[in-house]
């Protein structure tokens, strides 16, 4: 049985279609994404997943905004959350010995 494994992109390559995208959105207030599949041939749907991924500007009824990349921000706080973690523990662990060397004296 033959494996369908789509095509994998790298990042240098989702960064020109986005900025593609960006590009023809600022100037032409929408359709980036179904240009970018014609002029790179990958489906709009993956640019889409992208655009959701990476921030890319968007055309709405009140202007330009930017697309949020909650992935991104939500990958950060968990790291964020680790660091403190393990700040908090070494903390901890300093103050024990402080307070063990504390009560010697």
């Amino acid at each position: 049985m033959v494996s369908k494994k789509g095509k994998r992109y790298t990042a240098a390559e989702k960064v020109e279609v986005l900025n593609w995208v960006n590009d023809y959105n600022v100037t032409h207030g929408r359709g980036g994404v179904a240009n970018a599949s014609k002029n790179f041939e990958i489906t709009q749907l993956t640019i889409h997943n992208w655009v959701r991924q990476g921030g890319a500007v968007m055309s709405s009824g009140s202007g330009i905004r930017i697309a949020p990349n909650h992935s991104g921000v939500l990958r950060q706080l968990a790291d964020l959350l680790d660091q403190i973690s393990e700040r908090e523990s070494e903390l901890n662990k300093l103050r024990k010995e402080y307070d063990d060397l504390r009560k010697k004296l």
